[in-house]
């Protein structure tokens, strides 16, 4: 693997790390999102390298289709609970929807994390 598929996976890590401190500062109102700041996952900066050149790039890795399925997850999530009222997001229901998000999140970093030690 190359240094800058490295770079790439790194890349990604901070912008979905971005991400989720982003939505959760919009859960909480510091922030507001509108679904038209939320790229669905083929579409954000990791998302056109990924099906440009990705996964050509990643075909060595175990975790690719994990990875894969996860990113999806984590945009769905972002998309949910940015539609979702301000009402719901105030609720239990709403709380519990976030940290199912930020969970997806965490689960991402981490094996884009492994990706990147292992492209190293």
């Amino acid at each position: 693997m190359s240094l800058f598929v490295a770079m790439d996976l790194q890349a990604a890590v901070i912008a979905h790390l971005s991400w989720k401190s982003r939505l959760t500062d919009f859960f909480y109102g510091v922030e507001n999102l509108t679904l038209a700041d939320v790229p669905d996952h083929t579409h954000c900066d990791f998302g056109k390298w990924l099906y440009a050149n990705g996964l050509k790039e990643l075909t060595g890795f175990s975790e690719v289709n994990a990875m894969e399925a996860v990113h999806k997850d984590v945009h769905d999530g972002i998309r949910k609970l940015v539609t979702m009222p301000k009402e719901t997001r105030m609720s239990d229901e709403g709380k519990q929807a976030l940290a199912v998000f930020k969970d997806k999140c965490d689960r991402l970093v981490d094996i884009l994390e492994r990706m990147e030690k292992q492209a190293k």
